[in-house]
This record gives C-alpha cells, structure tokens and sequence, in this order.
C-alpha cells in the first residue's frame, strides 16, 4: 500500500506540472511566427525616382570589365526532358503547354551541389556568374512571395538561388542573376496569349500569383526580392525589353550592374571590331542554352580561341553550361571547364584586368594590354617540330604594334626560359619554344602524317592550344 500511495502521488505531483505548464503556456502572449524566406523582401526605401541615375556605376562597370569572363547557367524543369528551356512554349498546343509546366511536379535535383558548381568554376578561372532566377516559361528558381510556380513548390523544395549566391560568392566569384521581363505563365494564365514569349506587356492590370499583383508590380516585386534577400548581388542580367524593372533595380541599389538591358551581350557571335566599353559575347559549350543529352560539345581551343578574340575586342566571354535535371554538371561541360581551367592556370593573367591594345591582332597573333600598366601580351599557336628549336614546339613572330625600351622583358606566362627576342627596323622579333611539360599527348606531326625528329616519340608535351607571351615596358610604335 505505501508502494501504491507513492505512485499515486509522483502521479498527481506529475499532473499538476503538466496542468501548470499547460495553463502558462496558454496564457503567454503569442510567439510570432518565423518569416519564411517567400515572406516578400525586406523593408526598404526605393530612392526617389528623380534622384536614381539611370546608367550603370562606373566603378562596377571597371570591375566588370576586369573580370574577363563569366559563367552563365541556364537551368530549370525542362532539363527532365532535355529541351531547349522555355522556348517550346512558343507556338505550342494547350496540351503540350501543359505538360511542359507538369515538370515541376518531378523536379527533384537531389545531387545538386551549389559548392561543388563553385569550386569548378574558380578551377575554371570564372570571375561571375549569371543564373537563370527566371527564365520566359516563368518558374522560379527561388523562393519568391509573387508566384507559386517555384523551387520551393517542387519535391526538391529548396531555394536554389540561395544556395548559388552563397557558394560561389564563398569562392569569391561576382554573383549575378538573370532574370526574364518576359513571362509565359503570367500570359497563360491570366489568358493573355496574344503576347509573343519573350513579351512583357507591362501594361497589363490583370491579376497574377498569390498577392494578387499586376504584371509590372508582380515583376518589379521579385526584382526587389532578388536584390534584397540575397547578399550582396553584383549584377542583373535582363533578357528582354525591361524599362521598368531596370529603373526599379536601381532604385532599390543604385549600384547593382546591369548587363543585358543596358550593355551590348550578343549571343553565339563576336563583333569584328573592337569596343573600348563594357560588352559581353555569350557563348553556349554546346548549341543549346539548357541541358541537352548527347550533346556537340566545342573544344577548349575553339573556347580559348573565342575568349582571347573577345578580350583583345574589349569585351567579357559569358560561357554557358546546362546542368543536368539531377543537378550535377553533365560531363562534357564538366570536362570542357577543367580544360579552360588548365589554360587560364597557365595564362589567365592575359585575360584578366586587360584591356584592348592599339590594335587587337597582327595576322594570327592576338594581342591584349594590362590596364594601367605597359605590359602587352600575344597570344600565338604553336608549331610542332618548328626548325632550329630544341622544344618539342614553338612558334616565331614579329610584331610592329610594339615598340621596346631599355627595360623590356619577354617571357612566355608560367614557363622559365625558352624565349628569345630582337628588335629591328621590321618590328620586335620573338622566338619562342615550349619547354614548361604540361600534358602527353599524341604528336600532332604524326597526325599530320609526317614523321617527328625523333622516330621514338609518338607521344609529345601539350596540350596544343595558345601560348601567352608577356612583354613589358613598351609603347605603342605609332
């Protein structure tokens, strides 16, 4: 019995706890739920729309303009299925359309690895990245307060823009968001159809997403969300007509970069003359912007070779990749990045922080200037078995742009030794040979079908891509 009667008590001294606790609970003021990160931006103050500059920082734009070269990342549900993102929305059926939106209820990239994407991109020597925050079907890749149609709604469920911003940025590379004024969603289901894809009717009233906004204000309200919920972004990237937005961005940071929308960003094409100003050529690793199986892959020298003729232009390489619908980086455009990596190891100092010269190449040697600095560099091919070299390769070129002083050095980046140099009444003469051992690789003379100085070696050093030659202390010949 005392056993039993002290059972009995430990079990109403336990219900009085509980009743007590209980009553305190109920009777405490309400806790405030947790804002999710769709819960809008954070409050601010837009700057008075007389007092915005309308045009690009001059500061951002220099750092732009240094960097060289960019990764642009298209990616979204349709990479299930390998289409080009967005684009079969055009001219399609009702049912197709509907289908296509379907993939989002799959989407589920669950070997997405935003620091792995980072850490390949610094290997890449990347300075930025621009990623699709929304492309013209209108599904965001972040969690957004305006729209349903969203990461956040798929099985994966995370934000992914966050998770860019916050790896690469960690990697110390420049982030930077596209985002499309064009919006296929909004049309379709507000019954707007009559807009082509790439159209943003920003006059439109009719009432879109769960806060009910007309098209601009939906618009300029994830702009603001882009702006404000995720550190410190470097750049926008606006494909399409987007005056509004424009505006609005600069009003909510005077200082963000606009790229497309305010500077001249042809695709799959390099102008042929150069521009002393911010530019950017965007090139696909393939042809198709989004991922696509089995793809025509371009080779490290056809992407080295378009990077070195953009930057003695002027203008910035924006290289694109279309990660795979599991969220990895299919293996080709992996591949090419690691190649474009070793290149920019051994001469990215050519790339970066240079401007035009005063002439962007002499024949087939391509030239760039370091700013503020006199120090010019050459880009020039090698010549396998070339006479009077010991290397396995080296090339000879005289250049006429390039006047030498008493302090001038020649020298090919990465390497020591291996160049030679006179200068006469022709031009500045330079005489280099590869002697830096970077990779085997099958000698090209025997691909040529002719037979290398020595019959032993039907391997040889590579790879056979551009050599950068640095000359410093110069001036121009004028």
């Amino acid at each position: 019995m005392k056993t039993d009667r002290s059972i009995s008590c430990v079990s109403a001294s336990v219900i009085a706890v509980g009743f007590s606790l209980f009553w305190l609970w109920s009777c405490a003021p309400e806790k405030p739920a947790e804002k999710t990160a769709a819960a809008g931006p954070p409050a601010i103050t837009p700057l008075p729309e007389d007092r915005v500059r309308l045009s690009n920082d001059p500061q951002k734009t220099e750092i732009f303009r240094d960097a060289g070269l960019g990764l642009f990342i298209h990616w979204g549900p349709n990479s299930q299925m390998g289409t080009e993102i967005s684009w079969p929305l055009n001219n399609a059926s009702d049912d197709y359309i509907k289908k296509y939106y379907a993939l989002a209820e799959t989407f589920n990239p669950m070997l997405f690895d935003a620091a792995a994407w980072a850490r390949l991109a610094k290997l890449a020597g990347i300075e930025y990245v621009v990623f699709t925050s929304k492309h013209h079907d209108g599904f965001c890749m972040f969690d957004t307060a305006y729209s349903d149609f969203k990461i956040t709604r798929t099985p994966y469920g995370r934000d992914i823009v966050a998770q860019i911003a916050e790896a690469f940025r960690k990697e110390g590379i420049l982030v930077g968001f596209y985002y499309s004024p064009g919006d296929f969603r909004y049309q379709f289901e507000t019954g707007r159809r009559s807009q082509f894809l790439m159209a943003p009717d920003f006059e439109s009233e009719a009432l879109f997403g769960p806060l009910r906004q007309s098209f601009v204000d939906y618009e300029c309200g994830q702009v603001e969300e882009l702006l404000t919920k995720y550190g410190d972004v470097f750049m926008l990237w606006f494909d399409g007509r987007c005056e509004p937005l424009k505006k609005h961005a600069w009003r909510v940071r005077q200082d963000v970069f606009i790229g497309r929308g305010e500077i001249p960003t042809p695709e799959q094409e390099i102008p042929g003359r150069p521009d002393d100003r911010a530019w950017e050529s965007c090139m696909t690793t393939s042809w198709q912007w989004s991922y696509q199986p089995n793809p025509d892959i371009r080779t490290a020298k056809e992407v080295i070779e378009n990077l070195v003729h953009i930057r003695a232009r002027g203008g910035n390489m924006l290289l694109n990749v279309g990660p795979r619908p599991d969220g990895r980086i299919a293996p080709p455009d992996e591949d090419l990045l690691r190649e474009l990596g070793l290149w920019m190891m051994l001469y990215g100092e050519a790339i970066k922080e240079v401007r035009p010269w005063t002439v962007t190449n002499e024949g087939d040697i391509w030239l760039t200037s370091r700013r503020g600095e006199e120090t010019v560099y050459a880009f020039a091919d090698l010549e396998y078995g070339l006479e009077g070299t010991k290397a396995p390769a080296g090339c000879r070129f005289t250049l006429k742009s390039v006047k030498m002083t008493p302090e001038t050095q020649v020298s090919v980046l990465s390497q020591a030794g291996g160049c030679e140099w006179t200068e006469d009444a022709n031009g500045l003469h330079i005489t280099i040979s590869r002697d830096h051992t970077i990779q085997l690789i099958k000698n090209p003379l025997l691909k040529a079908g002719l037979e290398p100085d020595d019959k032993t070696a039907p391997l040889t050093w590579g790879p056979d891509w551009p050599v950068a030659v640095r000359i410093t202390k110069v001036r121009p010949d004028r």
